[in-house]
């Protein structure tokens, strides 16, 4: 009887274990994801995390956003430099173009490079984000060095332009 009941309340210390656990990661990740969105230049109506990509994150928002980018990329996956002396600029975003923001928190060691896309007048696109090993987030941590270190720019540009491979795929299929 008394090792019976020493079994029972051993699983039950277990499955509270792994109950706080799951609520804990939980929690970090919607800080996370509500910090990623402070870090970003607008207000995105919705923030979800995309399945089967690290550190890449939908967002949509209702209306049209007309933040300038500081990129522009083709569908083609061209890069070009947006704001520089000798291209024209747009006062609005074309829907065959993707515009790119990329946004660097020196204090939370995190850039986040931000693709819009249009769609029926309303901006969606994608947020990938580089955030270096943090003790807050050491699960994100995916980059042993400090992505916001402007030593580390020509890592975190090749970091970026791997990852957006989902924009550029995502264009081609709204434009045809």
């Amino acid at each position: 009887m008394v090792h019976e009941m020493k079994r029972i309340i051993f699983l039950i210390v277990i499955t509270c274990a792994v109950c706080s656990c799951a609520v804990q990661k939980a929690t970090t990740d919607e800080e996370f994801v509500s910090e990623i969105q402070k870090d970003m230049p607008f207000k995105a109506s919705k923030l979800a995390a995309v399945s089967n990509c690290d550190n890449t994150y939908y967002f949509a928002a209702d209306t049209y956003i007309d933040l300038l980018p500081d990129y522009e990329v083709d569908a083609n996956g061209v890069l070009w430099g947006y704001r520089t002396t000798f291209a024209p600029t747009h006062s609005t975003q074309p829907a065959n173009v993707i515009w790119r923001n990329i946004v660097i928190n020196h204090k939370a060691k995190r850039v986040l490079c931000i693709d819009r896309l249009l769609r029926d007048g309303k901006t969606f696109g994608y947020v990938y984000v580089l955030q270096s090993e943090t003790k807050k987030y050491n699960h994100y941590g995916t980059f042993h060095y400090d992505v916001s270190d402007h030593r580390a720019l020509l890592n975190v540009a090749d970091a970026i332009m791997g990852m957006s491979e989902l924009s550029v795929t995502t264009l081609n299929t709204i434009i045809k």
